[in-house]
C-alpha cells in the first residue's frame, strides 16, 4: 500500500510542478498585459505576479505537509494527508482555469473599462405616494422579466 501512495505522491508532484510553472508564467503574462495608462499603477503584493508567487509558495508548503502526513503510519494522518494533497491539486487546477479565463477576458476586451458615472436624484421622505392612473394597465408578461445580473453579464454580447 505504501508503494502505491508513493507513486500517487510522485504523480501529484509532477503535476504540481507543471501547474506551478504554468501558473507563475500566466501571472507574469497577465501582469505585463498592456491595459492603457500604466503611469498611475502601483505594483504591490496584490499584483498578479506577487500574489501568484505567494499562492504557489503556500501550495508547496501544504503539499510538503500533506506528503509527510501520507507517509506516516497513522490512519488519521493518512486521511489528512490524502485530503490535503487532493484539495491542493484541485486548487491548482482551478487556479489555472481561472488564470486562463482572466487572460482570455483581457485579450477579448477592445476598449478600456470606464467607471460609469451614476446620476443620483435626491428623494424626499415627504413626497406624495403615486396613485394609479386610470387607463394604464400593468406591463405584459412577455415584456417583463426579473432582472438577473449574473445571467445578463454572461449573456452580454459585443
Amino acid at each position: 500500500m505504501n508503494e502505491i501512495l508513493l507513486l500517487v505522491l510522485a504523480i501529484a508532484g509532477v503535476f504540481s510542478i507543471a501547474c506551478s510553472i504554468a501558473l507563475i508564467s500566466l501571472g507574469t503574462i497577465i501582469d505585463h498585459y498592456p491595459l492603457g495608462d500604466e503611469s498611475n499603477r502601483k505594483r504591490s503584493l496584490s499584483s498578479p505576479i506577487e500574489s501568484t508567487r505567494i499562492t504557489v509558495g503556500i501550495y508547496w508548503l501544504l503539499f510538503v505537509i500533506g506528503g509527510y502526513a501520507v507517509l506516516q503510519d497513522s490512519t488519521y494522518a493518512l486521511i489528512i494527508g490524502i485530503t490535503t494533497l487532493f484539495s491542493g491539486v484541485l486548487f491548482m487546477f482551478t487556479a489555472l482555469i481561472l488564470s486562463f479565463a482572466v487572460l482570455h477576458a483581457m485579450r477579448k476586451r477592445k476598449t478600456p473599462m470606464k467607471t460609469p458615472i451614476l446620476q443620483v436624484t435626491p428623494v424626499s421622505v415627504a413626497d406624495p405616494v403615486a396613485a394609479p392612473v386610470a387607463g394604464i394597465t400593468s406591463i405584459p408578461k412577455k415584456y417583463y422579466r426579473k432582472p438577473n445580473f449574473m445571467v445578463d453579464a454572461l449573456m452580454k454580447r459585443d
